[in-house]
């Protein structure tokens, strides 16, 4: 890491959104192959009144955006791939979570397609996050593909993700985006959909995210020679573990283009049914209740208020914490901001749940993280602490204080 006061290449001065809580330092989403320990990001977009883009994303999806003739486009899409000989039409990836059950059923059930579910295991499955996928193949009704990469191999990156980028849940990241599109083409399918698109959280920095429906390709394909696992390149880890082959990391490895070039499914086309139909985290959770069997936890999670979002994974809980810790932005800071985007609370409300909940250190899962690692306590929350960029945070005695924070939220 550089000395610089900002880490990670973002910007020192904190800009806060005027209609929602999410700031500057959001980073962009990325194919997580191409993020090396001396990467820098790139964060979301303001316009000159402080306006985040997704807000201006939501504005428009209230006003701008005409939903029935998108939906007729939808129809128009499926009626291209759907197929009367039996076989699989489409491919939707997920856990089993409320955007991924809302997702399949619809196309299943509504538009009448045949989707073919597939998972990538999480890094340490929660009883609630296999509860909701058995729930989503047996109570929704799908044919689901499940696979779980080694074990083993899992806990060396995530223990390297978290030494060198403080997020440890990239392993999961590496199979999560790109599963759908290597299963697609074993299975000669030419079509992929994703529920909400990224633009809903200003995760995509391609311009035209929000006047297309189109799943970025940067973030599955890399045909670069430098592929990095946990911040190093991968040749580098085949050195440090001897006992690890490169054919370990297959299940993490990008696709190439000739992959898909020299596929079947050389047309392939990856989508968020979100662009074509207006997308509600909320009403997606009521969808997946009603349809598919979706159940929230029994507690309230760690570091937000609610029980129903991003369940699926133990790491999930050090994630946040991390991105929190990292970039500012914590896990009731991203519920809060699209709920109120949403309409379902107002920003004064979501300032209220983040001065009593933002940066909640999450205790629950925190040792399992930790011992999936091989760390103790003490040592994971040293390499945490060495992630604290100098313009967000500031040690006062033994305690860390956090700087350009909204006054309301500050404790």
């Amino acid at each position: 890491m550089n000395k610089k006061k900002s880490l990670f290449g973002l910007p020192e001065k904190v800009v806060h959104c005027s209609k929602c809580l999410m700031t500057n330092q959001k980073p962009f989403s990325i194919n997580e192959t191409k993020n090396s320990k001396d990467s820098s990001k790139v964060s979301m977009d303001f316009d000159e009144d402080n306006v985040c883009a997704a807000c201006r994303y939501s504005e428009s999806k209230n006003i701008e955006i005409d939903w029935p003739k998108r939906e007729e486009k939808l129809k128009k899409l499926l009626d291209k791939f759907r197929k009367n000989n039996d076989e699989y039409d489409c491919i939707v990836s997920g856990s089993g979570g409320k955007d991924s059950s809302t997702t399949a059923h619809l196309l299943k059930y509504k538009y009448n397609m045949n989707p073919l579910t597939v998972s990538y295991s999480p890094l340490l499955y929660t009883d609630i996050g296999f509860h909701n996928l058995r729930a989503w193949i047996n109570q929704g009704g799908f044919d689901n593909i499940l696979f779980s990469a080694n074990g083993k191999v899992n806990s060396v990156l995530a223990r390297e993700a978290f030494i060198n980028l403080l997020h440890p849940i990239q392993p999961f990241k590496f199979g999560i985006k790109t599963i759908a599109a290597k299963m697609a083409l074993k299975y000669n399918v030419k079509l992929i959909m994703f529920g909400e698109p990224y633009v809903e959280y200003g995760s995509d920095n391609t311009k035209s995210s929000g006047t297309k429906p189109a799943y970025n390709i940067d973030w599955y394909i890399n045909d670069s020679d430098d592929i990095f696992f946990g911040g190093t390149h991968y040749r580098d880890l085949l050195k440090k573990y001897q006992w690890l082959k490169k054919s370990d990391l297959n299940p993490f490895m990008p696709l190439r283009s000739k992959d898909i070039e020299n596929s079947n499914s050389k047309d392939l086309t990856v989508e968020f049914l979100g662009w074509y139909i207006k997308w509600d985290p909320q009403e997606a959770y009521y969808y997946a209740t009603e349809h598919c069997g979706y159940m929230p936890d029994i507690e309230r999670t760690d570091g937000t208020y609610g029980r129903y979002s991003a369940i699926d994974d133990k790491m999930d809980w050090l994630h946040y914490y991390a991105h929190y810790i990292k970039f500012g932005i914590g896990r009731t800071r991203f519920d809060a901001s699209q709920e109120i985007r949403n309409g379902h609370i107002t920003r004064d409300e979501g300032i209220a749940l983040c001065k009593k909940y933002e940066g909640e250190y999450p205790k629950r899962y925190m040792k399992d993280c930790f011992d999936f690692m091989n760390f103790s306590e003490t040592e994971a929350n040293k390499i945490i602490d060495k992630f604290r960029s100098p313009h967000l945070w500031k040690k006062v005695g033994d305690k860390w204080k956090r700087l350009q924070e909204l006054k309301e939220i500050i404790r």
